[in-house]
C-alpha cells in the first residue's frame, strides 16, 4: 500500500522520535533540480539488515535494432524468472536505430543519447544493456552484448546491497501531479561518491518495430524511459553513508498528458558515482497508480 507522501514529508521527523533516531539532519536544498522538493536524514537504531540487490538493467535498443526484439524477450524471461527482482528500464537513444518509422511516436530521448555516449562508453552497436552498471571480470564495456545479460544477471541477483532503498509514490490524477520518496538505509559504512537515479517508464506502448527483416506494425513496447526525474547521471547522495544513516529524498513531477499513468512506473537506484565506478548497489519499481 502506497503512503500518504504529503504527510510523511512533512511529519516524518515527528514520527522518527518513535524509531529510536539518534540524530536529524539540516534540510539540504536540492535546485538545481526542479524536481527535488525535500531532502533530509538521520540515524536510526538499530542498522536494517541488509536487503538482497534487485538487479538493474538498463537496456539500450531502437525501433529499428533487427536484433532488439530478440534482447527484448531475454529481459522478458529474466523478469518471469525472477519476480519484483529485475529493474528494467528501456533507453532509446536519439539515433539512426531510433529513427521512428512513418506515423509513428518518437520512443528517442537525448538525455539516453547523452548517457550512452559520454557517461558509458558506446560500442557501436544494438542491443547493449549495463547489468548493475558493473564491470565484470574479462569485460572490457560496462554495455553488454545481449548474450551475456543472463549469466550476469544470475550473477548479481545472489548479492547482498549495503543500502536498503524504499520507494513510494502518490499521484493526483487531477493535476497529473507525481510525489515521489525515497529512503535510502545504510546497512554498512560506504566511503565511496553515492548518486540516485530516478526515472519514469511506460509499457505497452504501441510502435512500429524491426525485428530480424520483418517491421512489426503494431509492437508492444515495455519499460520505455519516458523521463529522468533526477539528473540523468543521478543526484548526490550527500555524506556520511555511515552504517544506520538514513537519507530521505523527495521529488515532485508533473506527468506528460500523452502518457498512461496506469501503464507506467517509478524506477530508483544508488549507485556510485565516481569516473572510475559507477556500480548499482540497489533498485526498487513502484507502479505510478
Amino acid at each position: 500500500m502506497k503512503k500518504n507522501i504529503l504527510v510523511l514529508g512533512s511529519l516524518f521527523l515527528t514520527i522518527c522520535a518513535f524509531h529510536s533516531c539518534k540524530e536529524v539532519g539540516p534540510n539540504i536544498v536540492l535546485k538545481p533540480n526542479y524536481n527535488a522538493a525535500f531532502d533530509t536524514s538521520y540515524v536510526e537504531s538499530p542498522v536494517q539488515v541488509a536487503e538482497l540487490k534487485n538487479v538493474v538493467i538498463e537496456e539500450f535498443t531502437g525501433v529499428k535494432c533487427s536484433n532488439c526484439p530478440a534482447g527484448h524477450q531475454i529481459i522478458a524471461v529474466l523478469k518471469t524468472a525472477n519476480p519484483n527482482r529485475i529493474v528494467s528500464i528501456s533507453m532509446h537513444p536519439k539515433n539512426g536505430l531510433g529513427l521512428p518509422y512513418s506515423g509513428n511516436p518518437d520512443l528517442r530521448n537525448d538525455k539516453v543519447q547523452d548517457l550512452m555516449t559520454n557517461y558509458f562508453s558506446y560500442p557501436g552497436f544494438e542491443p547493449i544493456a549495463s547489468i548493475d552498471r558493473q564491470l565484470f571480470p574479462l569485460e572490457s564495456n560496462i554495455l553488454l552484448d545481449k548474450n551475456k545479460w543472463t549469466s550476469f544477471t544470475n550473477q548479481e541477483i545472489v548479492l547482498t546491497t549495503p543500502v536498503n532503498l524504499m520507494l513510494n509514490t502518490s499521484y493526483d490524477s487531477a493535476t497529473n501531479e507525481l510525489t515521489i520518496v525515497t529512503e535510502l538505509h545504510y546497512t554498512k559504512n560506504v566511503n565511496e561518491e553515492n548518486k540516485l537515479t530516478i526515472v519514469l517508464t511506460e509499457s505497452n506502448v504501441v510502435a512500429a518495430q524491426l525485428d530480424g527483416s520483418t517491421v512489426i506494425d503494431l509492437y508492444e513496447h515495455k519499460d520505455v524511459l519516458r523521463d529522468f526525474i533526477t539528473d540523468n547521471r543521478g543526484d548526490a547522495v550527500p555524506m556520511p553513508h555511515d552504517a544506520g544513516r538514513v537519507i530521505i529524498k523527495i521529488y515532485k513531477t508533473t506527468l506528460n498528458a500523452a502518457w498512461k499513468p496506469e501503464n507506467m512506473k517509478v524506477a530508483a537506484y544508488v549507485h556510485e558515482g565516481s569516473a572510475t565506478s559507477k556500480i548499482v548497489y540497489q533498485g526498487k519499481e513502484v507502479d505510478v497508480e
